[in-house]
């Protein structure tokens, strides 16, 4: 493989195109902060925004990050967030102010082969999963524990609402 064959930069329709080869829809707006991409994964919304924009090439970025905000309505159970990042490599999970969020970065600095973007979408999409059975099981095994302790109420949040 050649350096000329690797993707160092990415568009939005780059990353907008790929996701819909990848069967998602895919919708391109922008946002006072910049391009931003509307999806959605196992029933839940998400959008990609653009990080660094490459300064010979306008309009291309060596990355961008999945965001998916879910409302919180009520409170969440200790450990929760905790309990995510102690078991997640890829994505992160935290809280701003009501809402619960989860990102993922990609980064195509350097060089990565075409499928790479690919295979970043899939680990999303298994990352959702993951996040959706996160939400449902109990944060601690103990005996003081009940099912009440599993997900949160939320309902997914748009972008523009944060």
């Amino acid at each position: 493989m050649t350096a000329t064959e690797l993707l160092n930069s990415l568009s939005p329709d780059d990353v907008a195109e790929a996701l819909r080869k990848a069967g998602y829809r895919a919708s391109l707006g922008d946002t006072p902060s910049g391009p931003q991409i509307q999806s959605a994964a196992q029933g839940l919304g998400f959008f990609v925004a653009f990080g660094n924009e490459l300064p010979s090439e306008v309009g291309r970025y060596a990355d961008f990050s999945f965001h998916c905000w879910i409302a919180i309505e009520g409170s969440l159970p200790a450990g929760l967030i905790e309990g995510w990042n102690e078991g997640k490599r890829f994505a992160r999970l935290f809280r701003r102010n009501q809402l619960l969020v989860l990102t993922m970065d990609v980064l195509v600095a350097g060089g990565v082969a075409p499928g790479n973007l690919q295979a970043q979408i899939e680990i999303w999409d298994r990352v959702i999963q993951d996040f959706l059975h996160h939400l449902k099981r109990p944060v601690s095994n103990s005996a003081s524990s009940n099912a009440s302790h599993g997900a949160p109420e939320a309902a997914p949040a748009s972008a523009a609402s944060a």
